[in-house]
């Protein structure tokens, strides 16, 4: 009897500390929360503490070649099954003290990693909007029909040049003449150029995930893990959008964590640089978005068909076969969207896998062109029309 009070009295000194230091880090992780509502505080946090974090463990995890975020995911996902089990034979047993005490870790743990994430990521999220230099947004007002499509057509020669100047295979895929280390290191050397204090100095390196089937499954072409600094690419993306990827990915570890705003720099330091190989897919990414542009303006029919001409086959040929590996995997694919749509949403990003790209604005004046197309007034261009008219009017597409 009086071990059996000794160990009830070590139970409930042992459950209240587990209580106290969960209480202290559901607090904390509200306390955190309530912080990241207010955009100034975002940006404190995230080019201080967000940014410190994210360079000590991404230079500590970022030499060794293993991804720490499969890992991590591998053992959270065995955990969570063997929690399960483990708690239904507790309670199946009446082995209350133990049941309560497992799932008192589990609920400390959740909370210690969910207040370390938002520490190193979810700040990020509502932070102030990218530098002028970068992105800025323009109107209809801005841009000449000629100037238009003088961006489209420097897209598409620079995108036919490029598929010419770049080793592809038998069928016309792609040969990078990397590894995924090797191209890591030359997209953070393009990204040195953006040496202002609104990105990271820390570059973080890019490593595959081994584990390809689920992630593709998931529809998940690459993963920035703030917690180990880490930017994942799926072992899937191989072809003509690597680099673009791996961009996009490393730019979250320089501090942009919004997706629409990763997707504008990973563009603006590919398509400004002189490496083909890093050129090429991001121009491919451009070609309709530059014509699409062309079409906005009234009496445009005649330039965009031309323009639609100029497109080489060989690169609508390769961007068809890379879009098409996808199509193999799409069983957990609504899966995959609702999840990231939720982790979104979770970060207070309204429009969740939505806000993967920020759409334009047009006004229908309910007349016509002489094309008999609708007459639209642009309010705003697409997201990726203006970073290229950005572009043009710094004479960077010329």
């Amino acid at each position: 009897m009086r071990n059996k009070a000794v160990k009830t009295k070590n139970f409930k000194k042992s459950a209240i500390r587990r209580v106290i230091e969960l209480g202290v880090l559901v607090v904390l992780f509200v306390v955190l929360y309530l912080l990241s509502l207010n955009q100034k505080v975002c940006e404190f946090f995230a080019t201080t503490i967000s940014r410190l974090w994210i360079t000590v463990f991404g230079n500590v995890f970022g030499w060794i070649p293993i991804s720490f975020y499969e890992l991590f995911l591998i053992i959270a996902i065995l955990g969570a099954i063997a929690f399960l089990i483990i708690e239904i034979v507790l309670l199946a047993k009446k082995k209350w003290q133990k049941a309560l005490t497992a799932l008192l870790i589990v609920a400390i743990s959740v909370f210690s990693f969910l207040n370390v994430y938002t520490l190193s990521a979810s700040f990020a999220y509502n932070r102030n909007p990218l530098p002028e230099y970068v992105y800025k947004e323009y109107s209809g007002n801005d841009l000449t029909l000629e100037e238009a499509a003088e961006i489209a057509k420097y897209v598409i020669n620079e995108t036919n040049s490029a598929y010419y100047a770049t080793e592809h295979d038998a069928e016309g895929n792609i040969v990078y003449p990397y590894k995924l280390r090797e191209m890591s290191n030359h997209i953070a050397e393009e990204y040195k150029r953006l040496d202002d204090g609104y990105f990271s100095s820390y570059t973080p390196v890019g490593k595959r995930i081994i584990n390809k089937t689920i992630m593709s499954e998931l529809g998940i072409s690459g993963v920035f893990f703030a917690p180990f600094g880490e930017a994942n690419i799926n072992g899937i993306e191989t072809g003509l959008f690597l680099p673009h990827t791996l961009a996009h990915e490393m730019a979250h570890g320089k501090g942009v964590m919004r997706e629409y705003e990763a997707d504008l720099v990973a563009s603006y330091v590919l398509l400004t640089s002189n490496d083909p190989y890093l050129r090429y897919g991001a121009l491919v990414q451009c070609m309709t978005t530059a014509i699409n542009m062309v079409s906005l303006y009234p009496n445009s029919a005649e330039i965009v068909s031309q323009l639609n001409k100029m497109l080489d086959p060989n690169v609508i040929s390769e961007w068809s076969r890379d879009s098409r590996k996808w199509s193999e995997y799409d069983t957990l694919d609504r899966i995959g969207e609702f999840l990231n749509d939720l982790y979104l949403k979770l970060q207070k990003q309204e429009n969740g896998t939505d806000s993967y790209s920020k759409p334009g604005e047009h006004v229908d004046t309910g007349e016509k062109d002489n094309d008999g197309e609708s007459i639209v007034v642009v309010l705003r261009f697409y997201d990726m029309q203006n970073l290229l008219i950005n572009l043009y009017k710094q004479g960077k597409l010329t």
